[in-house]
């Protein structure tokens, strides 16, 4: 491993401790599972972690960065699910509690979905756990928290600041690879139906945002509005995706659960009352869908019309306060980008 920047080492440092804290913080909650919050909360923390990994994989010793990265993965994979899970019927409970008199025929469907996703999050719980003892059976957080402690301690004896020539080159890099890939992709809000391709610039979005998040420091929060708009962006597009997988899951449902009363009764007709509210969470997700499209593409036009791009790439460009380029050796930051990660499916 070639020596790396100090300034880009301590940005490393600060971050992976920050989120890595955040992950330890909602362990026991996640464990008890009580409140949907803590597995919300942990899995943003770990997503965060292996984006932060992937960016500085040089920072430290392959072989470990390689374990953190595969054991942090699976812990992200399985409160996934389970976070899916979460909001989904917590979604229905809002739905239910705001159906009046009138829709009281609407409600045996829902509470039969609401009953399956219950059913469903009580399956995967066993899962949640075996991810996170594999995480702690394996001293991944502990490891990995030795290394921060002590990485971050000798740093900042030297009174290292995260800003010098290099730290600002690489940061900049990441953050220009990521615009890149969001705007190739921009042309799919031209079309109402690419529901592919809009979950796509969902992910684009949110990883470009995290790679701001990470940055920001560097550029003494000059991101800031960049990032919030990037976010508001990330949220409409994620609201999007979120109705295009009710609509799918609610079809998907309706034909299942007909299967298992025909399965059971011999006929389907005690699944007659379930249709009227199936039918109507359906179209009211599919009416919300084109609702939040609206707003999505009028926020992405706004940015465009604000130049939002290219005030980024001034901020990127802009003279900072830095230290003295250290004499030390370096990787070549145009062969060094960030290791992708594939299962990034949510819009935290």
């Amino acid at each position: 491993m070639a020596t790396i920047d100090p300034s880009y080492q301590l940005l490393a440092c600060q971050y992976l401790r920050k989120q890595l804290d955040a992950l330890i913080k909602e362990v026991r909650g996640v464990r008890e599972n009580q409140d949907i919050e803590p597995v919300h909360q942990a899995r943003v923390a770990s997503r965060r972690l292996r984006a932060a990994l992937g960016m500085f994989d040089d920072c430290f010793e392959s072989k470990k960065v390689d374990k953190w990265r595969k054991r942090i993965r699976k812990v992200t994979k399985g409160l996934g699910a389970a976070r899916d899970l979460d909001v989904q019927i917590q979604f229905l409970e809002q739905f239910l509690a705001h159906l009046d008199a009138a829709g009281k025929r609407h409600r045996p469907g829902v509470e039969r979905l609401v009953l399956r996703l219950r059913q469903n999050r009580a399956a995967v719980q066993p899962k949640v756990v075996k991810a996170l003892d594999a995480l702690e059976k394996g001293n991944a957080m502990a490891q990995m928290h030795g290394e921060l402690e002590k990485a971050h301690f000798l740093l900042r004896h030297r009174a290292v600041s995260v800003q010098s020539p290099y730290a600002f080159e690489r940061t900049a890099a990441h953050i220009r690879d990521r615009v890149q890939t969001l705007l190739a992709h921009e042309q799919t809000l031209a079309d109402p139906s690419d529901a592919p391709g809009h979950h796509q610039l969902r992910i684009d979005a949110k990883r470009l945002r995290y790679t701001m998040e990470i940055c920001d420091p560097v550029y003494d929060g000059q991101l800031g509005p960049v990032i919030k708009a990037v976010k508001k962006a990330q949220t409409l597009l994620g609201d999007i995706h979120d109705c295009d997988v009710w609509a799918q899951d609610v079809e998907s449902f309706t034909d299942e659960e007909r299967l298992r009363t025909i399965a059971y009764f011999g006929h389907d007709g005690p699944f007659s009352p379930l249709k009227p509210g199936l039918q109507l969470l359906l179209d009211e997700r599919r009416r919300c869908r084109a609702e939040i499209f609206d707003r999505a593409v009028e926020h992405w036009t706004a940015l465009n019309e604000d130049h939002l791009w290219e005030t980024l790439d001034a901020v990127l460009r802009s003279p900072v306060a830095v230290a003295a380029q250290p004499d030390v050796e370096t990787k070549d930051p145009t062969t060094n980008g960030p290791q992708e990660d594939t299962d990034d499916n949510s819009p935290d």
